[in-house]
């Protein structure tokens, strides 16, 4: 039998404008090159398409060696092959990772996603070398009159970073905040621009739905209702999320996710609210969470914090209080009996088997830590600022201490709290946040060996 793939005499050899051409955009077929080697994926429009545009779609027509080596979409970094010079990155990730440990982390993405290509598209070329710092990708014709070119069209779809306007600050560092469980925030992470852009998709989401009960809308980036601006700024976040956490965008985790929390009555506490969870309760192999906060809290308003009942303070060298270890034993307990929500010890004790009121007592103790001048770590909701922090451990255990959930907001004004969507200003300034749950992707849970 014909081997599918042409032999190394049959392989065209694309100069960077040819390839340029192959984005999905110019042509249907779309290509990329990896070290020099040009692979047809254009069977994956869902990754690499343009027209409801895919995770990897910058990608298109290009090298993309050390943007994927690198965990990178940063345009920047796309175009190019080369992984010796990743100073940058190991300085970004100083706080996590010693200079060693993300060398390792490359040349492995690079091996992985070499093996990812080679299994699964055809190679159609070779890709020649640019002369350094010489190429700029661009159609070897003309495009029609007022119709991006390939190029630009990439510009369009992940806009370069550029310098903040002089009113407009930068994003803040990012600040550790808590080792136990390990958790970051970054002020200004959005603009006051583009939190109420998103908080406009998710009122268009959800058109007509009323305000009782807590609100939540998925953010796709193909989702058609979405202009092109608004595709863009959702590819933006989870590309800059993915650098942040070190979990590649990929196909099998959930979308963004936006909520609206409404004020509750006056005196609700967390366990009437939502209660305490770890975020592997909805899928097991999520592993990191981010929480944009998109609004500050209105000051009618008090509550809406993101507890943490189990956290230890950043600055934790004494021993534990006694409220302070009773809610890590309360957490660590609940995990032991196989519980990730407070609300199923307190009210599914036939999923505790002979311990009911073990579980149900535990429950009750992580809650009381979690009200009001309790221990653990409080994050306040401040527009623009993202918190993340990390569910598992790097041994890949539940981190007890990652227990969480939010405070109840408590409406001190006449107005009301119910009504509909859209139909109250004051309801831009309760609490909505965009959440994102990083997973560990599919070709990684059946591998025991990356696991381990």
């Amino acid at each position: 039998m014909a081997s599918p793939y042409p032999s190394q005499q049959q392989l065209r050899v694309f100069d960077p404008s040819e390839l340029a051409q192959f984005d999905g955009v110019a042509s249907e077929q779309i290509y990329i090159s990896f070290r020099g080697t040009v692979y047809d994926v254009s069977t994956r429009p869902d990754l690499y398409g343009a027209a409801l545009p895919g995770p990897y779609h910058i990608l298109a027509g290009r090298e993309c060696a050390r943007a994927l080596s690198t965990m990178s979409l940063d345009p920047r970094d796309v175009g190019r092959q080369d992984t010796d010079d990743i100073e940058a990155l190991v300085t970004k990730l100083a706080q996590a990772m010693s200079a060693t440990e993300v060398r390792e982390a490359v040349n492995k993405a690079q091996r992985d996603w070499q093996k990812r290509l080679d299994d699964n598209y055809a190679k159609v070329g070779c890709l020649q070398k640019a002369a350094p710092g010489k190429f700029r990708p661009a159609p070897a014709a003309a495009p029609a009159k007022g119709s991006p070119s390939p190029l630009q069209h990439h510009a369009q779809r992940v806009p370069a970073p550029e310098r903040p306007l002089a009113s407009q600050a930068p994003p803040g560092p990012l600040e550790l905040v808590s080792r136990k469980p390990r958790a970051y925030i970054q002020r200004r992470f959005l603009n006051p621009a583009e939190c109420r852009s998103l908080i406009s998709m998710i009122l268009q989401r959800q058109e007509r739905m009323r305000f009782e009960k807590k609100v939540r809308a998925p953010l796709e980036v193909g989702d058609p209702r979405w202009s092109r601006e608004q595709s863009d700024l959702i590819q933006s976040i989870e590309s800059r999320l993915a650098d942040l956490t070190g979990g590649p965008i990929h196909a099998d985790e959930t979308a963004l996710v936006g909520t609206l929390t409404p004020p509750d009555r006056a005196g609700a506490t967390v366990a009437e609210h939502l209660g305490l969870h770890v975020d592997t309760n909805a899928a097991h192999w999520r592993f990191c969470t981010a929480i944009i906060y998109l609004s500050s809290i209105a000051a009618d308003l008090s509550g809406g914090e993101t507890i943490f009942p189990a956290a230890l303070q950043l600055n934790h060298e004494s021993l534990p209080t006694e409220e302070e270890e009773l809610a890590m034993d309360a957490a660590g307990w609940l995990l032991e009996l196989g519980l990730d929500h407070t609300d199923k010890a307190l009210t599914q004790p036939d999923l505790l088997g002979a311990k009911p009121t073990e579980g149900a007592s535990a429950a009750k103790e992580l809650l009381t830590a979690a009200k009001p001048g309790g221990p653990g770590l409080r994050v306040k909701p401040e527009e623009g600022t993202v918190c993340i922090f990390w569910t598992r451990q790097d041994d890949g255990e539940i981190d007890r201490f990652s227990w969480h959930g939010g405070a109840p907001l408590v409406f001190s004004s006449s107005c009301s709290v119910g009504g509909t969507m859209g139909c109250s200003s004051e309801s831009m300034n309760w609490k909505w946040t965009l959440q994102k749950f990083k997973e560990v992707p599919v070709e990684t849970r059946q591998n025991p060996s990356v696991l381990a």
